[in-house]
């Protein structure tokens, strides 16, 4: 690969520490955020290298786009070995900034790396855990979320959304280190074209299949869009440890005919599928800003989502689509109701959406991450105002 040019002539040496990289299995939108911010900088010429959890037949080393990927243990071994190894070669100071993902369980940087640091966060944990693991285990890790938290106090941070960025103020980290950079979309890759739509009310979900994305309220909800659309159609697309549950729920309910079960997609099948949609439902608990959202929005797709942190970025309620309750299968079905029976408002939501879409390209996102890197890098020691 040919590398451009660092930004003002300096060529940084930049560590993430994330528990994913892309290759992992358990990759999500965040995952594939920290790539394009790590493969953009490689481009311009600046040295990247990310230490990662590894994964059954994953390799310890790998290199993809440029980005010098080291893996070590597993999913919760890899935050007491990579600081061990950071510890032992003394890497604390031997990067030019060191990018801390912060993703349940923090890294704790602030304690060991001596190189400037930027703490990156999609999202708190506190309301999905307590949906996703049993109550016991959810609160001791909202409690050290709550406590470690505030370790980063003095180191600069960015978020994706608004309502992120309320969160970790709340948590006591100081507003003005916070930068929001929501993430982007190939703008060039969507397009509204109406005749694209599907003939019947085609409603999509897209995402992985877990219990706190709220699938199986959607799924309660068709009960009711089809005994008032009996031609309706709900696709899921996607993977995850929830799906025989699913299936399980949609056979017991009956709605083999009007439930389908895509499993995992090409990204060119996913975005016919998003063009082909009268509505995109997001169901979940809680996102760090729910991108897939926007894809939709590009495509011309209104969007349905529960009303919680994240999604109020995403959605601009009565514009590019409705938010709702989360856990309330009847109001999400009024909702999806309310569009496919009324051909002006979808058309009206579905072109006001495009132009909420386009917004989100990726050269502005990347082009916002590299300038906080740099001032970060800069600042050092001295400090950080965003």
């Amino acid at each position: 690969m040919q590398q451009g040019k660092a930004a003002k002539g300096k060529t940084l040496s930049v560590l993430i520490l994330n528990w994913k990289d892309i290759t992992n299995p358990r990759a999500g939108g965040g995952t594939y955020y920290t790539h394009r911010i790590a493969k953009h900088l490689v481009e311009k010429g600046h040295r990247v290298t990310l230490m990662c959890a590894n994964y059954p037949r994953g390799k310890k080393r790998e290199i993809i786009d440029g980005v010098n990927i080291l893996r070590f243990g597993n999913r919760y071994t890899v935050y007491i070995k990579a600081p061990l190894k950071i510890l032992k070669e003394k890497l604390g100071s031997a990067y030019d900034i060191v990018i801390d993902e912060i993703n349940a369980i923090p890294w704790l940087t602030p304690l060991y790396v001596k190189a400037p640091k930027l703490a990156f966060i999609h999202q708190t944990t506190n309301q999905a855990l307590f949906k996703e693991l049993n109550k016991l285990l959810a609160t001791v890790i909202y409690i050290v979320e709550k406590i470690t938290l505030r370790m980063y106090r003095r180191i600069p941070l960015v978020t994706v959304s608004q309502s992120v960025k309320e969160e970790l103020i709340k948590h006591g980290l100081p507003e003005g280190n916070i930068t929001i950079v929501p993430p982007g979309i190939d703008v060039e890759k969507y397009g509204y074209v109406p005749e694209k739509k599907e003939k019947y009310p085609l409603i999509l979900y897209v995402g992985r299949l877990k219990k706190y994305k709220g699938i199986h309220h959607l799924i309660r909800a068709m009960r009711y869009v089809v005994k008032e659309k009996p031609e309706a159609k709900l696709s899921v697309v996607g993977e995850g440890d929830y799906r025989a549950a699913l299936e399980k729920q949609t056979q017991k309910l009956g709605l083999q005919n009007a439930v389908i079960f895509h499993g995992y997609v090409s990204e060119k099948e996913k975005i016919e599928l998003l063009k082909k949609a009268w509505v995109l439902v997001v169901p979940s608990v809680k996102e760090g800003f729910g991108i897939v959202a926007i894809e939709a929005a590009a495509c011309g797709t209104l969007v349905i989502g529960t009303d919680t942190t994240g999604l109020r970025d995403a959605i601009l309620h009565g514009e590019t689509g409705f938010l709702v309750p989360y856990g309330k299968p009847k109001k999400i079905a009024a909702a999806i109701c309310k569009v496919i029976n009324d051909d002006k408002l979808r058309e009206r939501l579905s072109r006001k959406a495009k132009e909420w879409g386009e917004r989100f390209d990726w050269k502005t996102t990347l082009d916002k991450f590299e300038k906080v890197i740099l001032q970060v890098s800069a600042m050092g020691k001295r400090g950080y105002s965003s």
